[in-house]
């Protein structure tokens, strides 16, 4: 179950302890997985650059970040376990400003690098209040330690702002709309994939060292599922560009982690050992086909990003017909996101729903309460990512092209960029059609962090509900299919009439006539208009002989327009007021300098 390797290092309280247990196997499976795909995307996309870049720059920290990932799943000692995060964020940065010839991708990165930085002064805090309690800074001493309850709160809410920020809980997101859109295709892969994951590792780790929280983490944990889950699908509904909108769809199925996450505390925290398996185990599924088909959807938008050179959907249209084999691919994905019967997505969902009702049925009124409103905010979550999926392909492969595509292109069926996404793909479709492996490894997963015995029964108090759900689906798809098949028999030999649609009076119908992206989502962005800061400039055309209309509409995050711009604002009037006040001369510093060596010289001798 657990292998265990140490090697001798002199780094001071340090340990090189590596530890594979049921809990780092999945998340290590998931960043091998994607690390590959999205690095024999990655050799294609920097073809071009060749010459131009320094691609070997990029690949070393390609190779630091692998490293370090893997570092992060494994540490068994917390100072290994900061090197490898420090590892991470630094190598992360230098990747996402590969084109930082760009002021916004310069922008993007500066902002990643301080709100990661700003999580890991929490996480210091955290594992100094662990390791002191525990005198020991080995993770397997803090498991072994009693944390009375109103420290293990402390470590739980000092865990949710260092590793909420990494992981882009609502309000601490706002570096993840900036960073995906700035980096390469392959590295947005890869920070939504897996660098998001770390701080889901991370709060689960946190879970397993320390045995016993407060009620009201369970609580937490459920409550930023919600908020995080409906806003971040709100917010991708309001977006134009293809690599932003996934952004936000990331932080929605972080809220869905978060939801699994919430239910495996609260079943914890009330000795309910098949509730508390089954919340962390949907988490942990969740986590590795989030990763399986957010990569692949990243991928594909990599590519359709350059045959249209843009990213703004409104420009795209009609892909499908230049791009058949990313096309279907990006579907696969599509239909997987929105958590749909015979795609992995819809497997993950089901566990986290099946913990949500038990706990709806098993636990106190509160509990009841809160696992209702985890249930409606889910079912809103699929709808709501149904929708938004559906502009996206519309707009994007469908439909005719809003200006002209370079039909000899053929880069998009290159070996580099169609393997990774149809390795991706049938991942996504195997999981979904033959879930027992992943559940059992999702579950081994889940157990440990319940700190109950691997229970064959629970399992399969699972897989027999969900393989009844997804025969019955299976079922009706062929009968389906039969019957269109059945229709193309009887109609062979036909003669069928053909005729255009009827274009409502106009005799030429152009592809400005289609949906955009903002009007095929207007009448649910419009609905939370307030919400999302929803801000509309010009007007559209009225009169019996309109003249010309621009209409531009556009969604702000609130959490940027209310709490971090103006602390921004502050942050840098006050930066300028001390360099007003600081004193210029040399030589007063080194009075200062000098002043205080003597202080410290006097108090050792003292």
């Amino acid at each position: 179950m657990e292998k265990t390797f140490h090697l001798p290092w002199q780094v001071p309280f340090g340990d090189f302890s590596l530890k594979l247990d049921p809990l780092s196997r999945v998340f290590l499976a998931t960043v091998i997985i994607l690390i590959v795909s999205a690095g024999i995307y990655g050799i294609g996309y920097l073809r071009r650059y060749a010459g131009k870049k320094p691609l070997g720059f990029h690949l070393f920290f390609y190779l630091v970040l692998s490293a370090a990932f893997a570092l992060i799943m494994t540490a068994h000692n917390i100072i290994l376990f900061l090197a490898a995060w420090e590892a991470m964020s630094i190598s992360t940065y230098f990747l996402i400003v590969f084109h930082d010839e760009k002021p916004s991708v310069r922008e993007a990165g500066f902002l990643y690098l301080i709100a990661t930085h700003c999580g890991t002064f929490c996480l210091l805090l955290m594992f100094f209040l662990m390791a002191s309690t525990a005198g020991s800074m080995d993770f397997s001493a803090i498991a072994r330690t009693s944390f009375s309850p109103a420290l293990a709160g402390a470590i739980f809410f000092l865990a949710l702002l260092g590793f909420g920020v990494k992981s882009g809980f609502l309000p601490f997101h706002i570096w993840l709309p900036q960073a995906h859109p700035a980096a390469p295709a392959h590295i947005s892969a890869l920070l939504s994939g897996i660098a998001i994951k770390t701080g889901i590792y991370g709060i689960c780790r946190v879970v397993w060292m320390i045995g016993v929280f407060p009620e009201w983490c369970g609580y937490a944990l459920l409550s930023i599922g919600v908020v995080s889950g409906i806003m971040g699908v709100l917010y991708a509904l309001g977006q134009h560009e293809i690599k932003r909108l996934l952004s936000y769809h990331s932080i929605e199925n972080i809220g869905i982690i978060a939801l699994g996450l919430g239910v495996g505390l609260l079943g914890r925290s009330h000795r309910m050992p098949f509730l508390s398996s089954v919340g962390f185990a949907g988490a942990i599924v969740h986590v590795f086909n989030h990763a399986l088909f957010k990569g692949l959807l990243f991928l594909g938008a990599g590519s359709v990003i350059q045959k249209t050179h843009t990213g703004e959907m409104d420009r795209m249209g009609g892909l499908a017909k230049t791009m058949p084999v990313v096309s279907t691919l990006f579907l696969v994905g599509a239909l997987a996101i929105c958590g749909l019967p015979l795609f992995n997505g819809f497997i993950s969902e089901f566990i986290i729903y099946l913990g949500l009702f038990q706990g709806l049925l098993r636990l106190p009124l509160i509990g009841a309460v809160s696992c209702a409103v985890g249930i409606l905010s889910l079912v809103l979550m699929g709808a709501l990512a149904l929708v938004c999926f559906t502009k996206v392909y519309g707009t994007v492969f469908l439909g005719e092209p809003r200006r002209p595509i370079e039909s000899t292109d053929r880069e998009d069926t290159s070996f580099w960029a169609v393997v990774p996404l149809l390795v991706l793909a049938g991942l996504c479709v195997w999981v979904g059609l033959a879930p027992g492996t992943m559940v059992s490894l999702a579950f081994l997963g889940g157990e440990y962090l319940a700190h109950v015995e691997h229970s064959a029964i629970m399992i399969e108090k699972v897989m027999v509900p969900l393989s009844m759900v997804i025969g019955s689906s299976f079922i009706f798809l062929a009968v389906v299919s039969g019957l269109v098949f059945l229709r193309r028999v009887l109609l062979r030999g036909r003669s069928m009439p053909v005729s255009q649609t009827w274009s409502c009076g106009f005799s030429q119908v152009t592809p400005r006539f289609q949906y955009t992206s903002s009007s095929f989502a207007r009448p649910v962005v419009d609905l939370v208009k307030s919400l999302l800061f929803l801000r509309r400039h010009g007007g559209r055309p009225s009169g019996f002989f309109p003249g010309k209309a621009h209409v531009h509409s556009a969604v702000h995050d609130a959490s940027e327009e209310i709490l971090f711009r103006p602390l921004f604002v502050w942050l840098t009037n006050f930066s300028k007021r001390i360099d007003d006040s600081r004193i210029r001369h040399t030589q007063m510093y080194l009075m200062y300098i000098f002043l205080f060596l003597i202080f410290l010289l006097v108090w050792k001798l003292k």
